[in-house]
């Protein structure tokens, strides 16, 4: 299966085929079996990692997907609360992320749903 299929499940939502070095496991998008390249939070809004990936370039692939369902990227200052909930969830802090969803609102509600837990 190619590398665009895994992207277009995991923003669909659906059930990902097999890859040779991405995996959709629980929320998450893995390159390699260990670095998280995406993650949902909640339904409405996916964080994108802008770090250079280890593999496969998912960036781009993810960002154009997400664009094509209708998300944007948001710009609002909720890096704190991003970096809780990837300590939360993914155990990782200090990685760049990129916060998806259909406007700033439900990009907020996200994060902070995300960051009680």
């Amino acid at each position: 299966m190619a590398a665009d299929d895994v992207v277009s499940a995991f923003v669909s939502r659906a059930p990902a085929p097999g890859h040779p070095s991405l995996q959709v496991e629980d929320d998450a998008l893995v390159v390699d079996g260990w670095w998280p390249a995406a993650m949902w939070l909640g339904r409405e809004a996916c964080l994108v990692r802008l770090d250079d990936s280890p593999g496969d370039a998912v960036a781009a692939q993810l960002t154009g997907a997400l664009a094509a369902r209708g998300m944007v990227a948001v710009d609002a200052d909720l890096d704190a609360p991003v970096e809780a909930v990837t300590m939360q969830r993914l155990g990782l802090i200090g990685a760049r992320w990129q916060l998806w969803a259909a406007d700033e609102a439900a990009a907020r509600a996200a994060v902070a749903a995300a960051a009680v837990g």
